[in-house]
C-alpha cells in the first residue's frame, strides 16, 4: 500500500487549525469529497481511498485540458490518494490499518455497505474508540427512505428548493450549482468539528458516529419558506431574482445591461429615493407600503435604472452605501465588482 499526494495537492506541509488531525476518506462524486476538501483546507491530513483502476468516478467526468477533471480537482484539493480493493481481505485489512490511526472517517457509500465491508462504526470503534465517523447519505440513516439512493438533482426537486427557483410565474428549475451536495459537505464538515470538540470533553463516553442526508440539507435551505407556509398555508412559487419579503431587492435592467441591488431597511429609503431623483416614491416609506404597491414602486425604479449604464449606477449606489453588483459570468466570479465589464 502506497499513499501518494493527490494530483490536486499543492502543500508539502499542513497548516491551520486542524494541523495534526488525520482523516481517511472513502467518498465519490461531490458531497463527501467536498467535506474532505474543507477539512484539508483547515490543515487536516486527508487520505482518500479509491478503487483500483477507476478511482472516484468524478475523475472521468467533465474532463478538460491536460486530461483532468475540474469537477474532481475542485473537490479533492490538498488530499493524498491510495487505491485499495475493498472487495479483498487484504484491501479491507489495509484500510483498517489506516483507520486505526485516524481521527476521522468520512464515507458516502450506500446504506449498509460499510457494515458489509467490515468497516462499519462498530467495527472501527473496537480498534479505534475515539474515531469520528461521518456518514453521508441521500436520506440519512434513519427514516423510511434510508435505503433509497439520492442525487443532488433528485433532492433539489423532492426537498422543495426547485419549487422556489426560476422566473416568476415560470416552471421550477434546478439551482445552477449542486447546492444540495455542497451544503451537505459543509454540514458534514461542521459535524466533524463538533465531534472532535466533543471527544475532548467526553473522554470514554464519546460516541463518534453521525450522519448527514442530502434531503435534510435541502430542507434546511428552505428556511423561512416552511415556517411561513405553516403560518399562512400559502405555497410560494418561483421567486425569480426578487426577495421573499423585501422590496426592492432584485435584478434591474440598465441602459446597457443589468445589476442587482436592494434597500435593506426602511431608514435608508429616503436615501434611495434621493439617489433615483423620484420624490413620488416617498409615498411608500415602509416595506409594507412597498409590498402593497409593488407594481407601481418597481415600475418607477426600473424606469430610472434604464436611463443610465450599469457602471454609472454601480458607482452611484456604492457612493450612497447601497449593496449592489453586476451579474457576472463564471469567468468573472470572485474577481471584483467591476470584473465582468473589464475582462477581455
Amino acid at each position: 500500500m502506497s499513499v501518494r499526494p493527490n494530483e490536486t495537492s499543492e502543500r508539502s506541509e499542513n497548516a491551520g487549525p486542524l494541523a495534526g488531525v488525520s482523516v481517511v476518506e472513502m467518498t465519490a462524486h461531490r458531497a463527501g469529497p467536498f467535506c474532505g476538501a474543507l477539512l484539508a483546507d483547515m490543515g487536516a491530513e486527508v487520505v482518500k481511498i479509491e478503487r483500483p483502476g477507476a478511482g472516484d468516478p468524478a475523475r472521468s467526468q467533465g474532463v478538460g485540458p491536460e486530461g483532468k477533471s475540474g469537477y474532481f480537482m475542485a473537490n479533492n484539493r490538498n488530499k493524498k490518494s491510495v487505491t485499495l480493493d475493498l472487495k479483498s481481505e487484504a484491501g479491507v485489512e489495509a484500510s483498517l490499518e489506516l483507520l486505526e490511526a485516524a481521527d476521522v472517517f468520512v464515507e458516502n457509500f450506500g446504506y449498509g455497505v460499510t457494515e458489509k465491508l467490515g468497516i462499519g462504526y462498530e467495527d472501527l470503534r473496537e480498534r479505534n474508540p475515539g474515531i469520528v465517523y461521518a456518514s453521508i447519505k441521500g436520506y440519512g440513516e434513519s427514516g423510511p427512505y434510508k435505503e433509497k439512493p439520492g442525487l443532488d438533482l433528485i433532492l433539489q426537486a423532492e426537498g422543495g428548493i426547485m419549487s422556489v427557483t426560476g422566473p416568476e410565474g415560470g416552471e421550477p428549475v434546478k439551482v445552477g450549482q449542486a447546492i444540495g451536495d455542497l451544503t451537505t459537505g459543509m454540514f458534514a464538515a461542521m459535524g466533524v468539528l463538533a465531534r472532535l470538540y466533543e471527544r475532548e470533553q467526553s473522554g470514554e463516553n464519546f460516541t463518534g458516529k453521525f450522519d448527514v442526508g442530502l434531503f435534510d440539507s435541502i430542507v434546511s435551505l428552505m428556511n423561512e419558506y416552511l415556517t411561513e407556509y405553516s403560518m399562512s398555508g400559502v405555497v410560494p412559487g418561483p421567486q425569480g431574482t426578487s426577495h421573499q419579503t423585501l422590496i426592492p431587492y432584485q435584478r434591474f435592467e440598465t441602459a446597457d445591461g443589468a445589476l442587482v441591488t436592494g434597500v435593506p431597511s426602511d431608514d435608508r429609503w429616503g436615501d434611495f429615493v434621493e439617489l433615483l431623483g423620484r420624490e413620488e416614491l416617498l409615498e411608500y416609506p415602509t416595506n409594507d407600503d412597498r409590498q402593497e404597491n409593488e407594481a407601481t414602486v418597481l415600475e418607477i425604479i426600473e424606469a430610472e435604472f434604464e436611463k443610465e449604464s450599469t457602471e454609472n449606477w454601480l458607482d452611484a449606489l456604492t457612493e450612497y452605501g447601497f449593496p449592489c453588483g453586476p451579474i457576472s459570468e463564471c469567468r468573472a466570479a470572485g474577481m471584483g465588482p467591476r470584473s465582468a465589464s473589464s475582462l477581455k
